[in-house]
């Protein structure tokens, strides 16, 4: 809403004198449908009050009836303008108390105010956190397009591999006949292991034998050439005397 300017506020005053209203800052704000500065309507009722004082000094130097006359007027205007200086400022304490009010009021509402800037200022560093959080987000995901290439090819690898694995899965039942295969041929040759096993121990029993039986041979065969040794001593002994004896 636009103030009413200079030009509105003496024309509200001189329609108050007019009417012979008191002209007080709160009546004149209020006749101007309280769209005018307080401090612009006192200083203009200042200025009139001072205009006013200076008719009076001029008056003195008028003719007695005449000076007398304007002395009546004055002398009323004055009385009026105290009249209305009383209840200017009743309305001065009112308005200061009014002041007062909106001063509480808009304290209550700058500290309202700074409030929902706390509220905003959390809400703006969360915002700021999320955005960081996005940021960090989409560097990862770039590094994630660009190794792209590197996972595509990862996966033309796995697939090469599962290719493989799935040719050696087909032959798996070939595989297990052979296992199956082998491992027959396993046990016949774990049978064969335990026969030759057998045959082993029996031979080395045999050779053990044999050497039994050849230490028995070797020791009879002493005795033998001992016996012949000796029957040869003993034949030795009857022929010599035989052949000794004189004729």
């Amino acid at each position: 809403m636009a103030k009413a300017g200079v030009e509105q506020i003496n024309a509200a005053m001189d329609a108050m004198a007019a009417e012979g209203q008191a002209i007080t800052v709160r009546a004149l704000r209020e006749k101007l449908g309280g769209v005018a500065c307080l401090g612009t309507i006192s200083k203009l009722l200042q200025r009139r009050k001072a205009g006013a004082q200076r008719q009076i000094a001029a008056a003195a130097e008028l003719s007695p009836v005449l000076r007398q006359a304007i002395l009546d007027f004055v002398g009323q205007e004055l009385t009026a303008s105290q009249t209305a200086h009383d209840a200017e400022m009743n309305d001065n304490q009112q308005e200061l108390m009014d002041l007062a009010s909106e001063n509480e009021r808009q304290q209550e509402l700058l500290e309202l105010q700074a409030g929902e800037l706390e509220t905003l200022r959390a809400e703006l560093e969360r915002e700021r956190q999320v955005a960081n959080q996005a940021r960090t987000d989409l560097a990862k995901a770039q590094l994630r397009l660009e190794g792209l290439p590197r996972l595509e090819e990862a996966a033309e690898q796995a697939r090469m591999d599962l290719a493989k694995a799935q040719f050696k899965l087909e032959g798996i039942p070939r595989l297990e006949a052979a296992a199956e295969t082998a491992r027959a041929e396993l046990i016949a040759a774990q049978l064969k292991l335990e026969t030759l096993t057998r045959v082993e121990t029996e031979l080395a029993t045999a050779r053990l034998e044999l050497e039994a039986e050849r230490e028995e041979l070797g020791e009879t065969r002493a005795e033998l050439d001992e016996e012949r040794t000796l029957r040869i001593k003993a034949q030795q002994f009857i022929v010599d005397p035989i052949f000794k004896t004189p004729v």
